[in-house]
């Protein structure tokens, strides 16, 4: 049954994407030199397996809520960006230092904010703890996490919330790796997304027991401080309209 599901969310939402979207893959065309301007290139866009906001389906295709709401405003600002699904650390390492990158679903900290451009939110994201619901662990707060074995992803913002509150954060590279670790028995305790802890859950038919949701944050794209903030004041306007859009029909 969790399979199911799991394919018919993939399949409604890879459908949509392929029916408002056609990202290019394609290297930018030979222009003039004196004509090759920051606005003139691809954005390179990075993200990392976070469903249901962004992740891949079984072809290969970037998809999720996240991306949907991103590709449909970038396609309204007419501008052009390529996709690339890598591993968080190295997606957010890229974007901080690379020239014309960009990642996200990014939480937005106070640690962050000077180091990226920022357009958003494409999504909240409610911080959440599990555990195995096999163990019936009884943990109501971040302060009962002290003694458990507790995982996270490096360079995850909710993971860095749970550590910079004195608690011995495990991390690992993916957040796919975290639910085999949990099942293995090899941690107690996982702190995610809600959202992104019940899908895999699901997904991997795996049950696990929501103990307690500590904070909610909105999801950004962060882009390196070259990418042009004339081009994403345009792409903020389209995401704008997005929201209201969606707003309106939800009345």
């Amino acid at each position: 049954m969790a399979n199911e599901v799991t394919h018919r969310w993939r399949h409604r939402v890879g459908v949509a994407l392929l029916t408002t979207f056609s990202i290019s893959t394609q290297p930018l065309h030979a222009m003039p030199l004196g004509a090759i301007t920051t606005e003139s290139l691809p954005l390179i866009i990075n993200t990392e397996e976070y469903p249901p906001f962004n992740y891949s389906d079984e072809h290969g295709q970037i998809i999720g809520s996240a991306t949907l709401l991103l590709r449909n405003a970038l396609r309204q600002a007419d501008i052009e960006a390529y996709f690339r699904l890598l591993p968080w650390a190295r997606a957010y390492t890229e974007a901080r230092f690379r020239e014309n990158h960009c990642v996200y679903s990014t939480t937005r900290t106070p640690e962050r904010e000077a180091l990226f451009h920022w357009v958003g939110p494409l999504a909240v994201n409610d911080w959440a703890a599990f555990s195995l619901a096999e163990r019936g662990l009884s943990i109501a707060s971040l302060s009962g996490l002290h003694a458990w074995r507790v995982g996270s992803f490096r360079e995850d913002a909710v993971g860095d919330y749970v550590a910079s509150r004195g608690i011995n954060v495990l991390l690992a590279p993916s957040e796919r790796e975290n639910i085999a670790r949990l099942e293995a028995g090899l941690l107690d305790v996982i702190v995610t997304g809600k959202a992104t802890g019940e899908f895999m859950a699901q997904e991997q038919d795996i049950a696990l027991a929501h103990l307690f949701t500590f904070y909610r944050a909105p999801l950004y794209l962060a882009c390196h401080p070259s990418v042009s903030e004339r081009l994403l004041a345009r792409l903020q306007t389209q995401l704008d309209a997005l929201h209201r859009d969606m707003r309106e029909e939800s009345l």
